[in-house]
């Protein structure tokens, strides 16, 4: 035989705990009411605006090979945005600017300097000048500072 007060005892436990459960979520359901603007709010701040959900949207949509890319709905698809058009005529001119810039540098442009003289071996001495001749200077430059002599 069962014995009825322990059964009775047990549903009573189990009754009280579902009260105080319901009693409790009456409780989270007041402060979610309370609080949910506060909160709301908080993860609409948190969140990245449509903008730049599209933009990342269409940065990955142009990482895909187009062959997979051609699979994809049309409402998939990224519409072509006004940014990408004020790009496009951006990239145009600044390659229409270049090309300019190209020809006016080659008309105005100076000569390049002249390249570094190769060393060469080392110079065979010279032999020893006699009285006879007179020694010719080894530097044009020399024949500025011997006095006396003509330029030729």
């Amino acid at each position: 035989m069962a014995r009825p007060s322990k059964n009775k005892t047990l549903r009573n436990q189990l009754e009280d705990r579902l009260d105080d459960l319901n009693d409790q979520t009456e409780d989270l359901r007041q402060q979610l009411v309370e609080r949910a603007p506060v909160v709301r709010d908080q993860l609409l701040e948190m969140l990245p605006d449509k903008e730049q959900l599209r933009d990342l949207r269409d940065d990955l949509f142009d990482r895909l090979p187009e062959n997979v890319q051609d699979r994809l709905p049309e409402r998939v698809k990224p519409k072509r945005s006004k940014l990408k058009r004020i790009a496009l005529l951006g990239v145009v001119v600044g390659g229409g600017a270049a090309a300019v810039a190209a020809v006016r540098g080659r008309s105005q442009s100076t000569p390049a300097p002249d390249p570094f003289p190769r060393p060469t071996a080392a110079p065979a001495p010279a032999p020893a000048p006699t009285h006879a001749a007179q020694a010719e200077p080894e530097h044009p430059d020399e024949e500025a500072h011997q006095p006396g002599r003509k330029k030729s």
